[in-house]
């Protein structure tokens, strides 16, 4: 099983043996093999997904659910800028897409795309609306599951002046997580995980909330 609980990235080079190029075509006709969490927003819903390899013009990615060839996607790799493309194929888990404009891989893998004053690269969040249930001490209250990353969760507590600093998510699909709340105002409480969830757990759970 394929467990990228640190956001772990392998990164290495793939050099075309073809003639040099000009600086600018050179930087986009090389690939970039990686192994990196990323996520996909369709029109439809939004999901988390492994980037093998990229480059300038497109990348590989392997998905979790069926993305038919032709569909409109963006992915998101260190939470950083969307980059806007297509699904130009799909076979046993793994998909081609074509960027709409060339990128410079990397920057897109660094997060500096993002402009200098994006936030600090975080795992993917994937924005869910899901009731569950949480555990303070010895009690029980529901939940509104919000988003959730390898890392951590937003919800909406049914009691937030009841909720403390060490809590326990419980959701269908997952096991039960525990974490400390890092923020809360009025309505929504952030949670870090003790223990990051393993990816492959949570890309396959995120598809099956959606059917």
């Amino acid at each position: 099983m394929l467990d990228t609980g640190d956001n772990m990235a392998l990164t290495t080079a793939t050099l075309s043996e073809a003639p040099a190029l000009p600086d600018d075509r050179r930087r986009h006709a090389r690939h970039v093999t990686v192994l990196r969490v990323a996520k996909i927003n369709t029109p439809q819903s939004e999901e988390l997904c492994l980037v093998r390899n990229i480059s300038g013009k497109g990348m590989m990615v392997h998905v979790y659910s069926d993305l038919p060839v032709g569909e409109r996607v963006t992915t998101e790799i260190n939470s950083g800028k969307p980059i806007p493309g297509k699904v130009v194929w799909h076979r046993e888990g793994m998909i081609g897409i074509e960027f709409d404009e060339y990128v410079d891989p990397d920057r897109v893998l660094t997060g500096s795309d993002a402009g200098p004053r994006a936030p600090h690269p975080r795992p993917p969040r994937v924005g869910v609306e899901l009731n569950g249930r949480i555990r303070v001490g010895t009690r029980y209250q529901t939940v509104t599951l919000c988003n959730i990353s390898q890392g951590g969760a937003n919800i909406r507590p049914s009691e937030p002046d009841s909720v403390l600093e060490k809590v326990v998510l419980m959701v269908n699909g997952l096991p039960p997580i525990a974490g400390s709340v890092r923020w809360q105002d009025q309505q929504n409480a952030g949670i870090e995980f003790d223990v990051p969830v393993s990816f492959e757990v949570l890309a396959r759970w995120v598809p099956s909330v959606r059917r």
